[in-house]
C-alpha cells in the first residue's frame, strides 16, 4: 500500500487535533469525516472541501472511501463504531479509553485480531520519550528487581464546584478521574510491568464533581512480586498543567520520572549506559525525539504516525492495542467493583 485513505469520526477537540497531524504524514490521504455537529459540517465543508462529509459515522464506514479510520467520539459509542469498521475491514484508531466494558474490549480485540486487522488505542504517554527511556531502563535491569513503584497523575480539570453535565459527568460515557486520567496511568504500568495480578484495594472519592470521582487511590500487584500505588486527582487546584510522576524503587537504585525529565539513582556504577554511582539528572529536551511535527507535544505525533505507518506495512502497531487495552479496561472495572464492596 503506498497511500492509506484515512477517515474520522468525531471532530471535536480530539477530532481536530488529530486531523492536523495526521494530515501531515505523506503517504496519508484524508478522505471522510463524521460528525453530527452541524456548525462542524460547515466548516468542513468551507475549509476541507476535498474531505466527504457525513451526519452518520456508519455512512462512513460503509461508503469504501477509507482504508483506516481514527475515532474520537464519546467512550459510549466506541464499540459500536470500531466493530463496524472491523466488520469492514477497516484499521482502526480509537481515543481512549477504549470501551466501558471489559467484555466488548475484549470482544473486540477478537475481532481485528482474527482479520489481521491493525488496532490501536491512543494511550499516548507510551510514546513519550522520558516514558520510552524508563522503559529502556527497565528491560535492561538498571535499577535490577523492582520492588514498589509511586505513580500520581495530577491535575486542575475540575477544580470548583459545578452541575453536573457533559461527559465528563457520566462514567458510561469514559467520566470520572479514573477514566479520564487514571486509565492512563494503569496502561503505562502495564507498559512497563505487564498485565495486573491483584488489586489489593481502591478507593474512590468525590471533591466537587456530583456524579463521578474526582480522586482515585489504588494498591495493584504485577508480576506478583511488585507493589505500586497510584495515585489520581483532577481536582488539585495547585497544578497548572496535568503532571504525571512516577518513582520506581529498585534494588539496584532508583528512577524517577515526569513529563519533563528523569532521575536516576544507582548504588553503582553502571558501563552499559555510562552512568554514575549516585543521582543523574537528564532533562527531556536531552532526549532524541523523532517527532516531524509538533502540536501539544511530540506524543501525538509519534502516535498517529507509528498507526499510519502500521496501516501501510500492514503489521502490527507499536502502540497500545485493543488486547492490551483490554487488560486496562479490566483493571478499571476491577478498581470500580472493590470500591464498592
Amino acid at each position: 500500500m503506498d497511500k492509506v485513505r484515512v477517515g474520522i469520526i468525531g471532530f471535536g477537540r480530539m477530532g481536530i487535533t488529530h486531523y492536523s497531524i495526521i494530515n501531515t504524514h505523506p503517504a496519508v490521504e484524508m478522505t471522510a469525516i463524521a460528525d453530527t455537529s452541524s456548525t462542524m459540517l460547515n466548516m468542513i465543508k468551507k475549509y476541507l472541501p476535498a474531505v466527504k462529509m457525513f451526519e452518520d459515522y456508519k455512512d462512513l464506514l460503509n461508503s469504501g472511501l477509507v482504508d483506516a479510520v481514527i475515532i474520537c467520539t464519546p467512550s459510549i459509542l466506541h464499540y459500536d463504531a470500531c466493530k463496524l469498521a472491523g466488520e469492514n475491514g477497516i484499521a482502526v484508531f480509537c481515543e481512549k479509553p477504549f470501551t466501558t466494558s471489559p467484555a466488548q474490549a475484549l470482544e473486540l480485540a477478537d475481532l481485528f485480531e482474527g482479520k489481521g486487522l491493525v488496532n490501536q488505542v491512543g494511550y499516548v504517554y507510551r510514546f513519550d520519550v522520558v516514558f520510552n527511556k524508563v522503559k529502556e531502563y527497565l528491560q535492561a535491569g538498571l535499577i535490577g528487581d523492582i520492588c514498589h513503584v509511586n505513580a500520581q497523575f495530577l491535575s486542575a480539570t475540575i477544580s470548583s464546584a459545578r452541575p453536573a453535565k457533559g461527559w465528563r459527568a457520566k462514567r458510561e460515557n469514559g467520566g470520572g478521574a479514573t477514566y479520564e486520567m487514571g486509565s492512563h496511568v494503569f496502561d503505562l504500568m502495564n507498559f512497563f510491568l505487564g498485565k495486573q495480578t491483584k488489586v489489593y484495594g481502591s478507593l474512590l472519592n468525590k471533591v466537587y464533581s456530583d456524579s463521578v470521582e474526582d480522586v482515585c487511590s489504588v494498591d495493584v500487584q504485577y508480576n506478583n512480586t511488585t507493589s505500586c500505588s497510584m495515585h489520581v486527582n483532577w481536582s488539585d487546584y495547585t497544578y497548572r498543567k496535568p503532571m504525571l510522576k512516577l518513582d520506581f524503587h529498585g534494588t539496584k537504585g532508583k528512577i524517577q520520572a515526569d513529563l519533563y525529565g528523569l532521575k536516576v539513582f544507582l548504588r553503582e556504577e553502571n558501563k552499559q549506559f555510562n552512568l554514575p554511582e549516585g543521582w543523574t539528572s537528564t532533562p527531556m529536551n536531552m532526549l532524541p525525539d523523532p517527532c516531524p511535527y509538533y502540536v501539544r507535544g511530540t506524543s501525538f505525533t509519534n502516535q498517529l504516525y507509528a498507526f499510519a505507518d502500521a496501516v501501510l506495512a500492514n503489521k502490527k502497531s507499536t502502540g497500545c492495542s485493543f488486547r492490551e487495552a483490554a487488560e486496562t479496561q479490566e483493571l478499571i472495572h476491577t478498581i470500580f467493583e472493590n470500591n464498592e464492596k
